[in-house]
C-alpha cells in the first residue's frame, strides 16, 4: 500500500513499476431524488478522485441495491440509475466492467448506488505526487465547469433522512457533464505528468469549502481567497459559492512560476479556470467577497473534526439472525431448483451490462457475465506483456441485515473468492458502509458490527482495506432504515491473463468437481426467500482458514493449467452455481448430489446451503489424480460430482435416483431474459 485512507483515493503496488488506484463512493440520496443525474455524477466523482493521484482511469464498477422492478417507482429508479451510469461512463470512454446488483422491496424508495473506479499510474509518477509540498505564496486555482446552484449543500442533504416528497430536494442533486469530464481527465493527467501542479483535489462533497480545508490542513497551511474571482454560471451568494457541489471542477495548487504553463494546458483543452487565492502559513481559511471578509475558519478544525462517540444497541429485529431453521414444508426438489434459479437474486444482469461499453480501451480480457471478476490487461499496447489485474465488487444486504458482523465477513469472502476464481491473487479492498441514522443506537449498532466484521476477516485473510467511504441516514421518511449494507471492491494481480478462468463450461465429457465442504447452513438463504418469503436464521459461518486453503488450491490448479473453468459457490447454493456454468456454456450435464463433500447435510442443504469457501471446477478426466493430490496437499476436500454432457438437459441425481431433469433451453431463456421481461413490463 502506497497511499491509504486520508486521500481522495488509495494506491496499491501490483507490479514493481505499476500501481493500481482504487476508489469507491456512494450517491444514494441523489439517486433517490433524480436517478439519472444522481448515478451519473457518482461516476464523475470517483473518476476525478482517481485523477488526483495522477492515474489514468481504466475501469468503472457499479454496485446497485435497488427495489422490486414490479413496483412502478422502483422501476423508474432502476432505469434512471442504469441509464445515468451508462451514458456517463460511455461518453468519457471508460468501460464499466464489474459490480453487483440486488433487488429488494427494502430499496423501493431509497436505493443504494455505490460506484467505483480503478486507475493505473507508474510508481515514479505517484511518488512525485504524494511527496509534494505547498508553500507560502503558491496560488489556488479552480478549473473546469463554472460554479452554479446545482448540488447546493448536497452533502448536508445526504446527512439526513429523505423527506416524504423527495422532489423538494432536487436542487441538492448535481448535474453531470461527461464531455467536460473527458477534457478534465486529459488536462489533469498532462498537468501531473509534466509536474506543473503541486497538488490536485476534486471538488466533490462540500464543494470549495471541503476541498480547500482538506488541502490546507494536510500541509498545515492557510489561504486567502477572493470568491468573486471564481468563474460562475449565475450570480451566487458567498455561501452558495462556498458550498456548491457543481460537477467537473478541480482544485490545484500551483507555484507562480508555473502559472503560464498551467494556462497553456487548460487553454489547449478549452477549460475555464480562475486564480482565486494565495497560500499562507496562518492555518486559517479566509474567504473574501468583493474585498469583504465573509469567512475566517481554522482549517484543521474544519477538515479534521473530533470523532463523536456514538451509543450502540442491538435492536430486537437482530434476533431474526439467531432463529433456527427447522420444520420446513416438503417441496418438490425440481420445482425448488427452478424457483431459486429464476429469482432476481440469481438471473443474468445482461439487461444492465449490455447498456455499458465494456470493451473501450482494449484492456478487457474477461467481460461481464462470464467470469466471477473482470480481468484487464495492464499494458494492452504490448501483446507480449500478459500482466493483468482482476476487479470485483460485492455485497449481500440480506446477510448484513440479519447478522452484520458475520454478514460483512461473508461479503469480503465472496469478493475474495471471485478474485481467486479468475486466477488472481487478491491484494486489497476498499469498502463502502451504507447504514441508517447514526444518532439512533439501534441503527449505529449495524454500522459498528459491519466495521468489526470487516476488520476481523480482512486481518484473517491478510488482505488490507486501503480506503473507503461511509453513507449514513439511509432511511425513509418514517425513520425506517433500509437494509444495512456493506459493499467492497477488491483488486487482484494476475501474472498471465491468458490463463484467466471464466465459469462457463467449455466442453462435453469433462469432470465436475466440488472443492470444499458443505455444511447445513440454510439461514438467510435464497432458498428460504424464494420458496417461503422468509429472511431469517443463522447465516453461513465465515471460515477464513478454509478460504485460504481453497485459494491456495485454486491458484496452483490455475498455474499448472489443470482446471478448465472455475466458479465460486455463493447465493443460491451449489446447484445454482452449477446451473450458471451449464447455462453460460450452453452445455448439459449430470451430477450426483450424494458425492458432494459435506458435514451432516440433508438433500435440501446439499443443494441450497450457502456455505462459504467452496468452488466448482471443470477439469479434463486425465487430470483427476493430479488434482486430488494437490487438493490433499492443501487440506481441501474434493468431490467428483458429475460430468458435462453433449445433451440439452441437466440431470440431478441422488444416490443414482433422478430428482430433477432440467431443460437447458428453458434454463437459458430464464437466466438471460427474466430481468429483461421484469423491466419491460412497466
Amino acid at each position: 500500500m502506497l497511499v491509504g485512507p486520508g486521500r481522495d483515493a488509495a494506491a496499491v503496488e501490483v507490479y514493481p513499476d505499476t500501481v493500481v488506484i482504487l476508489k469507491i463512493e456512494s450517491h444514494n440520496h441523489p439517486s433517490a431524488v433524480e436517478p439519472y443525474s444522481g448515478a451519473a455524477t457518482g461516476i464523475g466523482g470517483v473518476v476525478r478522485d482517481v485523477l488526483t493521484l495522477g492515474a489514468k482511469p481504466i475501469a468503472l464498477l457499479d454496485l446497485l441495491y435497488m427495489g422490486n422492478p414490479k413496483d412502478p417507482h422502483a422501476n423508474w429508479l432502476i432505469k434512471g440509475i442504469v441509464k445515468g451510469i451508462s451514458d456517463y461512463g460511455n461518453r468519457i470512454g471508460i468501460p464499466t466492467l464489474a459490480g453487483d446488483t440486488w433487488f429488494d422491496d427494502a430499496f423501493n424508495k431509497q436505493p443504494l448506488v455505490n460506484v467505483g473506479c480503478i486507475g493505473l499510474v507508474s510508481r515514479d509518477v505517484l511518488i512525485a505526487v504524494i511527496n509534494t509540498s505547498i508553500e507560502d505564496g503558491d496560488l489556488v486555482v479552480v478549473y473546469g465547469n463554472p460554479t452554479g446552484r446545482d448540488g447546493l449543500l448536497g452533502s448536508s442533504f445526504a446527512s439526513k433522512a429523505l423527506s416524504e416528497d423527495v422532489s423538494k430536494e432536487i436542487g441538492a442533486v448535481q448535474i453531470g457533464d461527461p464531455l467536460t469530464e473527458k477534457l478534465l481527465i486529459n488536462a489533469t493527467l498532462e498537468l501531473i505528468k509534466n509536474s506543473v501542479v503541486k497538488f490536485v483535489k476534486d471538488l466533490g462533497g462540500g464543494g470549495l469549502t471541503t476541498a480547500l480545508s482538506e488541502t490546507l490542513a494536510e500541509f498545515d497551511r492557510g489561504a486567502e481567497i477572493e470568491l468573486t474571482r471564481l468563474h460562475l454560471r449565475t450570480n451566487l451568494t458567498p455561501l452558495e459559492i462556498l458550498v456548491s457541489e457543481s460537477q467537473e471542477r478541480m482544485l490545484v495548487i500551483v507555484s507562480p512560476d508555473k502559472l503560464d504553463e498551467l494556462k497553456r494546458v487548460l487553454e489547449k483543452y478549452e477549460l475555464r479556470f480562475s486564480v482565486i487565492g494565495v497560500v499562507n502559513k496562518t492555518g486559517r481559511l479566509r474567504a473574501y467577497y468583493n474585498g469583504k471578509l465573509v469567512a475566517d475558519v481554522p482549517v484543521k478544525e474544519l477538515a479534521k473534526p473530533r470523532s463523536i462517540r456514538r451509543e450502540s444497541e442491538p435492536p430486537p429485529e437482530a434476533l431474526r439472525g439467531l432463529k433456527p431453521v427447522y420444520n420446513l414444508p416438503r417441496v418438490s426438489l425440481e420445482d425448488a431448483i427452478l424457483k431459486v434459479f429464476s429469482s432476481l437474486a440469481i438471473v443474468s444482469r445482461k439487461w444492465i451490462y449490455e447498456q455499458y461499453d465494456h470493451e473501450v480501451g482494449v484492456r478487457t480480457v474477461i467481460k461481464p457475465g462470464l467470469g466471477d471478476a473482470a480481468v484487464l490487461r495492464v499494458n494492452p499496447e504490448d501483446k507480449y506483456d500478459l500482466r493483468g489485474i482482476a476487479v470485483k465488487g460485492d455485497a449481500n444486504p440480506r446477510y448484513t441485515s440479519l447478522d452484520p458482523f458475520n454478514g460483512a465477513a461473508n461479503v469480503v469472502c465472496e469478493c475474495f473468492r471471485n478474485l481467486v476464481a479468475v486466477g488472481s491473487t487478491p491484494l486489497a479492498f476498499v469498502d463502502e458502509v451504507n447504514a441508517g441514522n447514526p444518532e439512533k443506537p439501534w441503527h449505529f449498532w449495524y454500522f459498528e458490527m459491519m466495521i468489526k466484521g470487516l476488520s476481523w476477516i480482512t486481518s484473517e485473510l491478510n488482505t488490507p482495506v486501503v480506503g473507503g467511504k461511509v453513507s449514513f441516514y439511509n432511511e425513509d421518511a418514517r425513520g425506517v432504515q433500509v437494509k444495512p449494507t456493506l459493499t467492497v471492491i477488491g483488486v487482484g494481480r494476475i501474472d498471465d491473463v491468458s490463463r484467466a478462468k471464466t465459469f462457463d463450461f467449455k466442453s462435453s465429457n469433462s469432470l465436475i468437481l466440488v472443492a470444499g465442504t458443505t455444511y447445513p447452513e440454510l439461514g438467510g438463504s435464497e432458498f428460504l426467500k424464494s420458496l417461503f418469503n422468509v429472511e431469517e436464521g443463522e447465516i453461513p459461518r465465515p471460515r477464513p482458514l478454509s478460504e485460504l486453503r481453497a485459494f491456495n488450491l485454486v491458484r496452483e490448479l490455475v498455474e499448472e493449467d489443470l482446471v478448465i473453468s472455475v466458479h465460486d459457490v455463493g447465493v443460491g447454493g451449489l446447484i445454482t452455481a452449477l446451473l450458471e456454468m451449464n447455462v453460460t456454456g450452453k452445455i448439459g450435464g449430470i451430477v450426483e448430489v450424494s458425492a458432494i463433500p459435506h458435514n451432516g447435510c440433508d438433500i435440501v442443504e446439499l443443494l441450497f446451503s450457502e456455505t462459504q469457501a467452496r468452488y466448482i471446477l471443470e477439469i479434463d478426466q486425465g487430470a483427476l489424480d493430479e488434482v486430488k493430490r494437490i487438493a490433499s496437499k492443501h487440506g481441501v476436500e474434493i468431490g467428483v460430482i458429475g460430468r458435462t454432457l453433449d445433451t440439452p438437459c441437466v440431470k440431478v441425481m441422488n444416490r443414482s435416483k433422478e430428482i430433477a431433469n432440467l431443460d437447458l433451453g428453458g434454463l437459458v431463456d430464464t437466466y438471460y431474459n427474466k430481468l429483461v421481461r421484469e423491466m419491460e413490463e412497466l
